[in-house]
């Protein structure tokens, strides 16, 4: 579809080093925001029909960190997604849990517990074997005592592996991190990696990712990613 687009083809030849280099010019900025964590983060994806263009996904997440208390982080979570013409949106609930550091005080709670309701909102343009896609998310924190309301939007670029069996696509994916209450960008995170096909249901997706922080410790984390993503249909 790219000459449908009116999009010359020198520029559809250049689209992915473009779009790579575009995407990686945000996490380049935010670099710097302290000594580096490493960290591996996996997450489980199981998704199925409701009924027409509505699905159910449930996701499961550990992260594990080289430096910091394991896990780092563990959450559940359950979306109900609808697609309303060319955009899906998506409502889900979080609970999600960190343990307590040593320097926080929080009366005898090994962990503390996030309850969050998520919105989404998410796109994608495809030309060619390029696909740009757009994520706009808004989360709640029900339980939180101040600076429940927080936005992200990610921005990515697939390109895809024509004649591979094993893989779909290449991406890189940069979002930025909102908070209403302070009104600041507070969080970048930069992602490349590659979509792997492991069977007809279950893709393997496998990337770096470089995330910077101005209110958190570690302020900086690079992280190695594995989502396992099952479809049912």
């Amino acid at each position: 579809m790219g000459v449908g687009c009116g999009l010359p083809d020198r520029v559809l030849r250049c689209g992915a080093p473009l779009a790579l280099a575009v995407l990686a010019l945000p996490c380049a900025a935010w670099a710097g925001t302290g000594v580096p964590d490493t960290q591996l983060w996996t997450e489980l994806d199981v998704t199925g029909p409701i009924a027409t263009d509505t699905t159910v996904t449930g996701i499961a997440k550990v992260r594990l960190s080289e430096t910091l208390a394991n896990p780092t982080m563990t959450s559940l979570e359950v979306d109900l997604n609808h697609k309303f013409r060319e955009w899906w949106v998506s409502i889900g609930y979080v609970h999600e849990a960190t343990p307590i550091r040593p320097e926080e005080t929080v009366e005898g709670r090994p962990v503390n517990i996030k309850q969050v309701i998520r919105l989404f909102g998410s796109r994608a343009w495809r030309f060619g074997r390029n696909t740009l896609a757009l994520r706009l998310r808004l989360d709640d924190t029900l339980n939180a005592s101040s600076n429940p309301y927080r936005g992200r939007v990610r921005l990515e670029y697939r390109w895809a592996t024509e004649g591979l069996s094993w893989m779909s696509y290449v991406f890189a994916s940069d979002e930025v991190f909102y908070e209403f209450q302070d009104q600041e960008w507070f969080r970048n995170r930069f992602r490349a990696g590659a979509n792997l096909i492991l069977s007809e249901r279950t893709d393997l997706q496998v990337f770096y990712q470089r995330q910077d922080s101005n209110n958190s410790t570690p302020g900086a984390i690079n992280a190695l990613g594995l989502t396992l993503d099952v479809t049912f249909k």
